[in-house]
């Protein structure tokens, strides 16, 4: 009967396909998943009838873990005759890692429903939230993300790893703050940074407000990097500092001169917060900052306070007492005679 409905399937219109869809979730939980006609049917798919095949094999995934032979036949049936990528999906759990790695971003770059079904299996949860170990894949939350980070590629794919991303941020039971936190020290370490990877920090710091001492611990580590090296994670460095202002102050100092530069061209009210912190500090805190910044603070606040000077010339000098002019003694004798 499943070869006779796929035969039907390929010929019928688009509305008849989705019935067909609906009605045959009973049927095919009844057949099983080690059903012999049904790795028959992976091996002899008809053209055009990919779609049935991989709505049999997501119903059958969703209450049981695939089979070998099952994923071997998917995996063929990929290979062979089947360009479209969504076939794969119900057998994430038994793929190997190198092999979702090699297909994550054609995974990543499809609509967001079908993106979203992939992040929960990958991460091993229903629709519902719920933790399904038999559709847990062979990667752990941490290296979903690590690999969502791994991607590189065309601004247009960017949007759909960070909507991924986001993504997987929604599922607080797994990726909890001492989660995050452990993938964000593994990221840092890379070289060069993953393109997204302030996004996540400031997104982490968002979700966790706890994460401030962290984040100034990840901020000083890509000092020591040289994130400036990489625009878009500058970008994203100098947004994070001007978030957390005061605290990232410190760390703003650390800065060689030129860095501070462009940090300020980016954000002015650093500029100005960081010419206030470094004023009131106390003279032996002073000491422990380098003279070539010291000496660049002051320059950066000199041209503004010359400019209060002549926008108020009374507030910043002492009043004169105007001296009147003698008169000599021919003009008072013409005035005594007026």
């Amino acid at each position: 009967l499943l070869h006779d409905l796929a035969q039907v399937y390929v010929d019928v219109s688009t509305l008849i396909k989705k019935t067909i869809h609906k009605r045959v979730e009973k049927p095919i939980r009844e057949i099983g998943i080690e059903s012999e006609e049904l790795l028959k049917l992976l091996e002899e798919c008809p053209t055009g009838a990919e779609s049935l095949i991989t709505r049999l094999l997501h119903t059958l995934t969703l209450d049981a873990r695939p089979t070998v032979q099952l994923v071997e036949k998917a995996r063929d049936l990929y290979k062979r005759k089947v360009a479209d990528i969504r076939v794969l999906i119900p057998i994430l759990a038994g793929l190997e890692k190198s092999e979702i790695l090699e297909h994550l971003p054609l995974l990543i770059k499809q609509q967001p429903a079908v993106m979203r079904e992939v992040v929960n299996r990958l991460l091993g949860c229903t629709q519902i939230g719920k933790i399904s170990p038999v559709m847990k894949s062979q990667l752990t939350p941490s290296e979903v993300l690590i690999a969502l980070h791994s991607i590189e590629d065309s601004d247009e794919m960017m949007k759909n790893v960070m909507k991924a991303i986001s993504y997987c941020f929604e599922k607080d039971t797994i990726y909890t703050q001492e989660a995050i936190g452990l993938v964000l020290q593994q990221l840092v370490e890379r070289q060069p940074l993953p393109t997204l990877f302030m996004r996540t920090v400031i997104q982490s710091l968002n979700i966790y407000p706890r994460m401030m001492s962290f984040t100034m611990g990840i901020l000083e580590r890509l000092v020591k990097k040289q994130a400036w090296l990489q625009p878009k994670v500058w970008q994203g460095f100098v947004k994070c500092c001007s978030m957390t202002k005061p605290q990232s102050l410190v760390v703003l100092l650390q800065l060689p001169r030129q860095q501070l530069d462009s940090a300020f061209q980016i954000s002015n009210d650093l500029q100005d917060a960081l010419v206030e912190f470094v004023t009131n500090l106390p003279a032996k805190q002073r000491n422990g900052i380098s003279k070539q910044t010291l000496k660049f603070i002051e320059n950066v606040d000199k041209p503004k306070a010359e400019a209060t000077t002549l926008a108020n010339p009374d507030s910043s000098s002492p009043s004169k007492k105007v001296k009147r002019r003698s008169l000599p003694d021919s003009e008072k004798i013409e005035k005594e005679s007026v």
